[in-house]
């Protein structure tokens, strides 16, 4: 099918032939504000185009720092993208000029790949792609974690109607459910049952442009935090450990907005308590998130560590950004990353605080020669193992139906 006529909204590219896949996004970078999703959409989006597919984007053109235009998103050559108006909802990706370009999505390209679940886009999309009995493929990035499930069917009963009526019905008309961990594989099987096909492949992360730096030349030691300061996160919980175990010369740097008051009313009051030891620097740009992993000997995601209110990450990009630049990391047990420890390439602590203070104990009194081992295993993990362009061909052939990988018959689940 010839791709309809575009209008001025859309990147500049030309085809002769439609596009081979629909992407649908309620954010893409470089929007800022607005977690993973937007980091993962890019990297998938990037490497099917490396591998020279044609793809048809729709996101809003939502940003914290301001409107995007459809050239701010680059993507790559075989990308066109095409944004529509977001306003009122902007969390949720409203607009209504999603309508037609997301059926114009829906019916120009053979397959469609959704990023998220439960937003204006995502929905319209899949609503969409299942009455045009589109191939289509969910991604739900979190959307299904336990203690999310939990908390909209406690304190949220609209939305948790909103779930049931729209969000699972379509679900099981996907092709596959994307997950990038067993913990989140485990939240879509309980709610969606184990008859929903389940595709397990992580996010990848391209370390071809990432450069290791050297071991930090400094006394003690520094872990870097990046991320929202919010309970999901956990770093709360993080600082009150680590104020109970530094050393005279450990430094702890924060860096990311605020996005819930009384926590983060909390964390300044922390950050008080350790004398000058403890910097937070806000929102950080590219080069200057590389220049802070540069600086620091770790990088810590201890999501879930808070007693009360401890959602989880469903994986944590920022974990595996650290380890392409050579950065062992301090993970929370229970996310995507509990192997990392038996594979050297960080540690891993349980969900109390004496646990952490342990792991803290273990970093301090490492030889510079061990810490080097475990940087280069960190590397190492991700050009092996996070290769966007192997995963994004493993997803495709799964979205696509083609080879062996394809997925089987609906009741069996499939993972890579």
């Amino acid at each position: 099918m010839k791709y309809p006529r575009r209008n001025s909204t859309l990147a500049e590219a030309s085809w002769s032939d439609g596009p081979e896949v629909g992407v649908v996004a309620t954010h893409v970078l470089p929007a800022l504000g607005y977690g993973g999703v937007p980091v993962a959409t890019a990297a998938l989006t990037k490497a099917w185009a490396e591998c020279g597919h044609k793809i048809l984007l729709v996101a809003s053109d939502e940003s914290t720092a301001g409107r995007l235009k459809a050239s701010d998103v680059r993507l790559g050559d075989q990308v066109r993208v095409d944004l529509f108006h977001c306003y009122l909802f902007r969390r949720w990706g409203f607009g209504l000029g999603a309508i037609p370009k997301l059926l114009r999505l829906c019916w120009s390209t053979p397959v469609v790949y959704i990023h998220g679940i439960a937003t204006w886009p995502s929905t319209l999309a899949a609503v969409f792609c299942a009455l045009l009995r589109r191939r289509f493929m969910v991604a739900v990035r979190g959307g299904l974690m336990p203690e999310h499930v939990a908390l909209i069917r406690r304190e949220k009963p609209h939305k948790w109607l909103f779930y049931k009526l729209l969000t699972f019905p379509t679900l099981r008309r996907a092709v596959a459910v994307h997950c990038t961990s067993q913990i989140e594989a485990q939240g879509v099987r309980d709610v969606l049952g184990d008859d929903v096909p389940i595709l397990l492949v992580p996010n990848g992360i391209d370390s071809r442009a990432i450069t290791v730096a050297a071991c930090p030349n400094r006394s003690g030691i520094q872990i870097c935090f990046l991320g929202h300061i919010q309970r999901e996160k956990g770093i709360n919980a993080f600082i009150r450990a680590w104020l109970k175990s530094r050393g005279p010369d450990d430094r702890l740097v924060l860096a990311g907005r605020s996005v819930d008051g009384a926590y983060f009313q909390e964390f300044k009051a922390l950050i008080e308590q350790a004398d000058g030891a403890i910097s937070h620097r806000g929102y950080l740009g590219r080069d200057e998130v590389v220049a802070l992993l540069a600086e620091s000997h770790f990088l810590v995601l201890p999501s879930g560590l808070e007693e009360s209110g401890g959602m989880r990450e469903n994986f944590g990009n920022v974990v595996a950004e650290a380890m392409a630049a050579g950065r062992p990391v301090m993970v929370t047990r229970g996310l995507a990353w509990d192997h990392l420890e038996a594979l050297g390439a960080g540690f891993v602590f349980d969900r109390t605080e004496a646990s952490v203070v342990e792991v803290l104990n273990r970093a301090r009194f490492l030889i510079r020669s061990e810490w080097e081992h475990m940087s280069r295993s960190a590397r190492s993990y991700v050009e092996l193992q996070l290769d966007p362009l192997r995963l994004g061909k493993q997803i495709w052939r799964a979205l696509t139906g083609q080879g062996t990988d394809a997925l089987p018959e609906r009741k069996e689940r499939w993972s890579v």
